[in-house]
């Protein structure tokens, strides 16, 4: 893409930065359009982030269901404000998820939530302005879980279970490298990402009205100790026990949500 075509655009405004104290000027100018922000570098290098979801959306939320017809809208508009087509977009990072009315209060989601596989929660926020959330940072990715309807105080349970895929080269090596790549691929993949990440958390499930017996699994340190004085199959088999007293004398949380996110998934692709 030219450089000309978003500097000759007037919906767009750009702008520098300039230090005080050291004189220097960046080496980029930006403008932010509907949650878009736009980078463009000396070099002629063009860098675009932001939410397809928000942009679809004027810039406001991401709260409402982001369907096919929805991305393809978003498309268009995307070509005829900003003359952006999906081949000229290289993927170097993406974010996807969904939002679902969750079986029980979103709230008692992420309090109860441990860990995911060996990572601790390293993010929990209770806010009127950001809402209530939850992350797990790993390495190339991170998985998010939000308090929507707290986010933009709506009138219902919202619980959106999101990934953050830092580093692309794992999809890169599946042919999906550009926009146009992620739009004629096989969208079961990141639906399938998705739940299988939600199926490692470590969840607290239990109805204490009926045992005190395993409290101990609702803490980092028990987990934590746990790993590291233990073989890994002993820590899978206290993993696969709790999941299994979650079913029995707990809420049945985790399944329950697996079907709203394969429901929503479905329903998403049509």
């Amino acid at each position: 893409m030219e450089t000309n075509i978003f500097y000759n655009n007037n919906l767009l405004e750009f702008h520098g930065t300039y230090n005080r104290n050291t004189g220097e000027v960046s080496e980029h100018s930006e403008a932010w359009y509907k949650n878009f922000k736009i980078k463009i570098f000396k070099s002629g290098r063009i860098w675009i982030s932001g939410s397809l979801h928000v942009y679809y959306n004027n810039g406001k939320h991401n709260y409402n269901d982001f369907g096919y017809s929805e991305f393809q809208e978003a498309l268009k508009t995307l070509k005829n404000e900003l003359n952006i087509e999906p081949i000229n977009l290289r993927i170097l990072n993406l974010e996807w998820g969904f939002n679902i009315q969750p079986p029980t209060t979103t709230n008692y989601i992420l309090d109860r939530l441990v860990q995911h596989l060996s990572v601790n929660r390293t993010v929990g926020l209770d806010c009127k302005i950001e809402g209530k959330y939850v992350q797990f940072k790993h390495s190339y990715y991170i998985l998010k879980l939000y308090n929507k309807g707290m986010h933009y105080n709506l009138n219902k349970e919202l619980f959106r279970l999101e990934i953050k895929q830092l580093n692309w080269s794992r999809y890169r090596a599946k042919g999906i490298s550009t926009l146009q790549d992620f739009i004629e691929c096989d969208k079961s993949l990141f639906m399938n990402e998705l739940i299988s990440q939600w199926e490692n958390v470590i969840l607290y499930d239990i109805d204490n009205s009926l045992t005190s017996k395993h409290i101990e699994y609702q803490t980092v340190t028990y987990w934590d100790n746990k790993r590291k004085r233990n073989s890994r199959r002993n820590v899978k088999y206290h993993i696969d026990k709790l999941n299994k007293l979650n079913n029995r004398i707990g809420f049945k949380t985790k399944n329950r949500i697996i079907e709203l996110l394969t429901k929503k998934g479905n329903e998403l692709q049509v």
